[in-house]
């Protein structure tokens, strides 16, 4: 019976890929410290906005004019805080 051919190894050193004036070298980019702190108090923020609500019934200067919107601007606080953890590196 006849014998394979046999194949030469390929050359295993990897070839680093030529990058052109066109292309910006790409860093790991991280979120400045503050984004962290302003993430973090909006959701506090929001938090905050609802338990005073529910637990003062809506009578604190400002949130009674508001009535059942108080909801919204808690919940909005919040889920700012969601967008801007979808940013966050």
């Amino acid at each position: 019976m006849p014998e394979s051919r046999r194949r030469k190894k390929k050359d295993a050193r990897p070839v680093a890929p030529i990058r052109t004036a066109t292309q910006p070298s790409r860093k790991a980019a991280t979120s400045p410290r503050w984004f962290g702190q302003l993430l973090l108090g909006f959701f506090v923020l929001g938090i905050a906005w609802l338990l005073v609500y529910y637990f003062s019934n809506g009578g604190v200067l400002g949130m009674q004019h508001l009535g059942g919107w108080n909801l919204a601007v808690g919940f909005g606080f919040i889920i700012a805080g969601l967008g801007m953890a979808t940013q966050w590196k």
